[in-house]
C-alpha cells in the first residue's frame, strides 16, 4: 500500500515537472543594449545604442584580474582582424574603487587597443548578468546578445574570428 502510494506521488511530481517544462517559458537572458550610457576614462559617455548596426563586443575587465589581462592579446588580435566598419570593441571596467590614473595605466600595461567604458556602480554588469570575468558578451547588427564567454584564451581566437564572418555578415530584421 505505501509503495503505490509513493509511485502515485512521485509520478504526479513528474507529470507536473514535465507540464511545467513544456508550458512555461523559461526566463529569457537580457539581449537588448544597456539603456543608460557609461563614462569613459575621459568623462566622454557612450551608448551602446550608438553603436547599433554594428556587432559591439564587450569586454568585461578590472585591474586586478590576471584572466582579463590573459585575455587583452586575444581580443586584440581578433579586433585586429575585423573591420572597424562592422565590429566595435569596449572594455568595460568593472573595478569600483580605483582611481582612472591606475586603470589607465593597466590599459598600458596590457596594450589594450580598445576604450574602456567604466561601470564603477556595476550597472550595465548587474543588467547582463555577468557572473565573473572576464567576461565577453558580443551583440549583433541588431542589438541582441549571440555570445557569451567567461576567460578568453589564445586559442578562442580561430573560433571568434569564424564567428566574426556570420556576426557582420547578419542583416538587420
Amino acid at each position: 500500500m505505501m509503495i503505490q502510494v509513493f509511485r502515485r506521488s512521485t509520478s504526479s511530481f513528474y507529470l507536473i515537472f514535465l507540464l511545467s517544462l513544456f508550458f512555461c517559458k523559461p526566463s529569457k537572458e537580457v539581449s537588448d543594449f544597456y539603456p543608460d550610457s557609461l563614462p569613459g576614462l575621459t568623462g566622454k559617455k557612450e551608448r551602446l545604442e550608438d553603436f547599433k548596426g554594428k556587432v559591439v563586443v564587450l569586454d568585461f575587465w578590472a585591474t586586478w584580474c590576471e584572466p582579463c589581462a590573459k585575455a587583452v592579446p586575444t581580443i586584440n588580435q581578433w579586433k585586429s582582424s575585423v573591420s572597424e566598419k562592422d565590429f566595435v570593441f569596449r572594455g568595460i571596467n568593472t573595478d569600483t574603487s580605483e582611481p582612472l590614473e591606475k586603470i589607465q595605466k593597466d590599459m598600458d600595461r596590457l596594450k589594450m587597443s580598445y576604450p574602456t567604458l567604466l561601470d564603477k556602480d556595476w550597472k550595465m554588469t548587474d543588467f547582463y548578468h555577468v557572473e565573473g570575468i572576464p567576461c565577453l558578451l558580443v551583440f549583433d547588427r541588431a542589438g541582441k546578445i549571440v555570445h557569451r564567454q567567461y576567460g578568453i584564451i589564445g586559442s578562442d581566437l580561430s573560433g571568434l574570428v569564424i564567428r566574426s564572418h556570420v556576426w557582420a555578415e547578419s542583416d538587420l530584421p
